[in-house]
């Protein structure tokens, strides 16, 4: 499929995972109605999680195109959550591979059901606020993209991430773990990304070259 943002289009294909680094929290529900419809007019489950707010804006988003959201919903082809518990470890911990997890069994629910595949949307900043370690984000980013792109898994993953609440440093590494990033109004393919398997190979290399580094006296 294609993905437009303010007329910029880039092909989306399965197994991808998108970023979206946003400054308001109202930039997540237009990217991700446009995605949403998409995979729900191709017979694919599709989730988004985010705060009420959010899940209330994208429901009128949907709505502006046309999409009868209440109809979705009963069917069981849309799902919107607006509590995180049930993506925390015990409902309260940040854990990346519980999350990933329940991306696996949400894949796996829905063929069961017979969709095509799935789609999901999370916000991050909101999921994540006050738990997660950077550390934590990127073992939780990179094992998604070891899993999603690299298995080609019937999956496409939207993250958004606010980029004025995360360190500078984070957002460049969170960017070389996407192939597709939207960021303000623009999509993009990264130039700057590094598959999983680049990426974590240049973290060992780095904390090998730290554990040969001479030390002060």
């Amino acid at each position: 499929m294609d993905l437009s943002v303010e007329g910029k289009t880039e092909r989306i294909p399965p197994g991808s995972h998108i970023c979206q680094l946003y400054s308001k929290v109202t930039e997540i529900p237009a990217v991700t109605a446009r995605l949403l419809r998409v995979g729900l007019t191709l017979s694919e489950k599709c989730l988004f999680v985010a705060a009420p707010a959010q899940v209330k804006e994208l429901r009128e988003e949907m709505r502006k195109l046309q999409v009868d959201v209440e109809e979705y919903i009963a069917s069981g082809q849309l799902v919107l959550y607006e509590e995180r518990e049930m993506f925390l470890a015990g409902g309260k911990r940040f854990d990346p591979y519980f999350l990933l997890s329940s991306h696996q069994t949400f894949i796996a629910q829905a063929l069961r059901e017979g969709w095509q595949a799935v789609r999901i949307s999370i916000d991050m900043t909101w999921l994540a606020k006050d738990i997660a370690t950077p550390e934590q984000v990127l073992k939780y980013e990179a094992a998604s993209d070891a899993v999603f792109t690299f298995q080609n898994a019937p999956i496409i993953a939207l993250m958004h991430y606010d980029h004025s609440k995360l360190l500078p440093s984070l957002v460049v590494e969170i960017l070389k773990l996407h192939p597709i990033s939207v960021v303000g109004k623009y999509i993009k393919r990264n130039p700057y990304y590094l598959n999983s398997e680049q990426y974590m190979l240049k973290i060992l290399r780095i904390n090998k070259e730290k554990g040969n580094a001479p030390q002060a006296t």
